[in-house]
């Protein structure tokens, strides 16, 4: 692959630049984000931990309120079954928001002592859904009697001791039967429920509890403490990391239980349930990808992206110690910008910085290339216009380099000789000659080309008394005009013969519309004789009448001749036939005649009309041959007339009969036509072939073909 001068230059000094350039930065960015990297690690770590040692303080303080419950029950297992115990108990877990309740059951009765703190949004409690007074900040319930008599009472109570009861009926609780109290009877030590929702109010909650024995091991009841999740969301919502940073918690079996919102977005941490509910929550589709990553792969520390907006978050996933009955795992989810951020920012100045200087020195590069390689780029210039065999502009180069200067003289030589060689042979073979840069040989392909020759009529008669002097340029301006109509439209004019013009269309150069391109440099040449017939009186030629033959065929085309001297041409029976139709035009009368494979190839495209079916001279084949009237659309560049199309209808009728052989009406027919038709010879040569087969009938087997003796 070959560049310019100042191409390679420019392209060569911005790929090194580049490339250091490249290099530097990379290095620093690469060093700059695995240093933020290394601190989002050590920040994630630090939450988890100060996640965990939260959750171990309210662990241990819960335990150790719930082991000052039990040991005073089993002190005074007689004297608890009280509300004052409950007052007692109240002042265990005044002020610390975390606590639902503290209670006890008894295993010989069934009674349930509880004493329950209210949070300010708390309207209504108890069982008819009672409006909490004012002022009332926590609720004793009590559930105590026979075991078939048993009753609920409700009291609102004030840290005082004042107590007002506002609810009381039978109730079917029996608190032996819940899941805390069988699950201490079962364990040494404290118990601790999995996350649910407290009956009562909805909320989300962990269950302390712990068996009470006697001195003398026998089980007296249960005591327990009920936790919020609000000290554990409060945590999740202090140790987020950023602005865009999640946090998020899952219990052993991978289920989401507590994830938070960001603190761009104000969303707080939140509580779900297992199943249907924990389901919509995992369409975060940050936390889902993130819980995704880490069911497959188990990282600690890992990059992700989301498929809905495409971010790269960092996120960190692992378990912490047993809690709240199982093995909780947390997790984080941080946009990785919130990190890398300011480094993306500052690289992409830098970036900015750089690309500035580079196009400067880009450009001044280019500029001294640009110097350098001028007078060569009009030498290639001039080069490239000759191969394309454009020959018009000469080439203006001055300068006081020698070599340079030298060049330009042989280029001017070559031009003169390219232009002349030009006149002799058509210029699209030149150019794909020079454009190829191939040696030329003798030879050819087989391929469907279409064929023109003209005439003109009565050349010979009207010129034998002319001088050369005045004849060569009136026949030279004439065939100016063929050739430029001819190439024009896609054709090469292949040599003239005599006043004759040979032109080929689909030869040199493909043409999928040679035919029709062929018929519109018929009627386009037409046209510009009508104009110089109307012009140029002055012209030993005028007025001009030129016959054209097409015709569509396969042919031989290529070099022929010898080594040192070839030309090229098409060969074969098609040239042959195309010279034979047109000459058929003196003795039809007409301007311009086509054969069927022409009429075929454009079929609705031309106003034609069918001549005859002809076997002409040096022919074996008959074909059909058709005059060629202008275009069919009246919107098009060559239309023929409405008077033309009629004209061409009555000629149908009158051609309809003849081809049935009905003789005299076709004499009739034809008679009747000639006074209004523009050719009365095409006309008069079928009156003359209906009187003769009228006297001499043809035989049974003629075919309708005119067969042609001469030329």
């Amino acid at each position: 692959m070959k560049v310019r001068l100042q191409v390679g230059v420019a392209t060569a000094f911005t790929i090194i630049t580049v490339v250091m350039l490249g290099i530097v930065v990379a290095f620093l960015y690469a060093g700059n984000r695995e240093l933020a990297l290394q601190t989002a690690r050590k920040e994630m770590l630090e939450a988890r931990n100060l996640s965990v040692s939260a959750i171990l303080e309210a662990k241990s303080q819960t335990g150790r309120v719930v082991d000052v419950i039990a040991s005073s029950v089993a002190e005074f297992p007689k004297g608890v079954r009280s509300l004052e115990t409950l007052n007692v108990l109240h002042a265990l877990i005044r002020g610390d928001e975390q606590f639902y309740g503290v209670y006890f059951g008894l295993e010989d009765s069934g009674a349930f002592y509880q004493n329950i703190a209210l949070t300010e949004d708390v309207q209504t409690f108890g069982p008819n859904d009672s409006e909490v007074p004012k002022g009332i900040k926590r609720v004793l319930r009590v559930i105590d009697g026979p075991d078939d008599a048993r009753v609920e009472q409700f009291f609102w109570a004030t840290d005082d001791g004042y107590t007002v009861k506002f609810a009381e009926g039978s109730v079917d609780f029996d608190p032996r039967k819940r899941p805390w109290y069988e699950g201490a009877l079962e364990k040494d030590g404290l118990f601790v429920t999995d996350l649910y929702r407290f009956e009562s109010t909805g909320r989300p909650g962990v269950t302390f509890a712990k068996r009470i024995l006697d001195k003398t091991g026998a089980v007296i009841g249960v005591a327990g403490a009920d936790i919020t999740m609000s000290t554990i969301l409060k945590n999740f919502e202090a140790i987020r990391i950023g602005d865009e940073g999640l946090v998020f918690m899952m219990n052993q079996d991978d289920q989401l239980t507590l994830f938070s919102g960001t603190r761009a977005s104000g969303d707080g941490a939140q509580f779900v349930n297992s199943g249907a509910e924990g389901q919509i929550a995992v369409e975060n589709g940050v936390i889902a990808a993130a819980i995704s990553h880490w069911t497959e792969n188990r990282d600690p520390f890992f990059r992700f992206s989301t498929e809905s907006d495409h971010l790269t978050f960092i996120g960190s996933v692992a378990p912490i110690p047993e809690m709240f009955g199982s093995q909780p795992i947390i997790g984080f989810a941080v946009p990785e910008d919130e990190f890398v951020g300011a480094i993306k920012q500052t690289t992409t100045q830098v970036l900015k910085i750089s690309a500035g200087a580079l196009a400067l020195a880009i450009l001044i590069t280019v500029l001294v290339a640009r110097m350098l390689s001028q007078k060569l780029r009009l030498v290639a210039d001039e080069a490239r216009r000759i191969r394309e065999f454009d020959l018009t502009d000469d080439l203006d180069l001055r300068s006081s380099i020698r070599e340079v200067s030298d060049l330009n003289q042989a280029m001017s030589s070559m031009k003169a000789g390219l232009g002349s060689f030009g006149a002799y042979v058509p210029k699209e073979l030149v150019r794909s000659i020079i454009s190829k840069g191939e040696k030329v040989a003798v030879g050819g392909q087989s391929r469907e080309v279409t064929i023109m020759f003209s005439d003109l009529q009565g050349f010979t008669t009207r010129t034998e008394n002319l001088e050369p002097e005045a004849l060569m340029p009136a026949l030279s301006e004439y065939f100016e005009t063929m050739e430029k109509q001819v190439t024009a439209h896609s054709g090469i004019v292949d040599k003239y013969i005599g006043d004759a013009v040979m032109a080929l269309w689909n030869a040199q150069k493909a043409d999928d519309k040679h035919c029709e391109n062929a018929c519109q440099a018929v009627l386009a040449c037409q046209r510009a004789e009508a104009e110089i017939n109307a012009s140029n009186l002055s012209s030993p030629l005028v007025p001009l009448h030129t016959r054209f033959g097409l015709h569509c065929g396969t042919v031989i085309v290529g070099n022929v001749g010898s080594l040192s001297r070839m030309q090229y041409t098409a060969l074969g029976s098609s040239v042959n036939l195309a010279s034979r139709v047109e000459g058929l035009g003196k003795v039809y009368g007409t301007r311009a005649l086509v054969t069927e494979p022409v009429v075929l190839h454009t079929e609705g495209l031309f106003c034609v009309r069918e001549v005859d079916i002809v076997s002409p001279a040096g022919t074996t084949k008959p074909i059909r041959i058709y005059e060629l009237l202008g275009e069919e659309d009246d919107r098009g560049t060559y239309p023929a007339s409405p008077e033309m199309k009629r004209e061409v209808e009555d000629w149908n009728t009158c051609y309809a009969l003849y081809r049935l052989e009905s003789w005299t009406e076709a004499l009739a027919a034809f008679e009747d036509h000639l006074g209004s038709s523009s050719s009365p010879m095409l006309v008069d040569t079928y009156i003359q072939r209906c009187r003769n087969f009228i006297a001499h009938p043809p035989d049974e087997e003629w075919d309708g073909v005119y067969c042609f003796k001469t030329k």
